[in-house]
């Protein structure tokens, strides 16, 4: 989704759940808006729902607060509590080796940026493997 200013009923939708994510932890709008190292007006703009999220945020919301980025962009999970991040690197894994080429180089960049224990995993698992 491109991060162009919007006001569309997906964005809207996910602007609700930043807002739920945002209070469930107890932050105003700025503190919360400085954990995820973004603007406070671009903040705004997502909670309203004038803005669409960007890759960027849903991996910074996964990383910081354990945000499942399904249930942010779809809302079809029932929880917005923390996701085991092995669990989710390990079915990561087992995606990216299911995916065709051109797939799986997006796919081990997009792990590498939201996930910067994923080369080291990749080694353990590389290394079990061999033993």
């Amino acid at each position: 989704m491109s991060n162009k200013s919007s006001t569309n009923e997906g964005d809207l939708k996910i602007g609700q759940r930043l807002y739920k994510v945002r209070t469930s932890n107890r932050l105003k709008q700025k503190e919360f808006s400085e954990r995820l190292n973004i603007p406070l007006r671009s903040y705004q703009n997502y909670e309203r729902g004038e803005r669409g999220i960007s890759k960027e945020l849903s991996c910074a919301l996964l990383e910081t607060f354990g945000t499942d980025p399904s249930w942010l962009l779809t809302g079809k999970e029932n929880t917005h509590k923390a996701v085991d991040k092995e669990l989710m690197i390990e079915w990561l894994t087992q995606w990216l080796e299911s995916a065709d080429e051109k797939n799986q180089i997006w796919l081990e960049i997009q792990m590498k940026r939201c996930f910067p224990e994923f080369e080291q995993w990749e080694k353990l698992k590389h290394q079990k493997m061999r033993d």
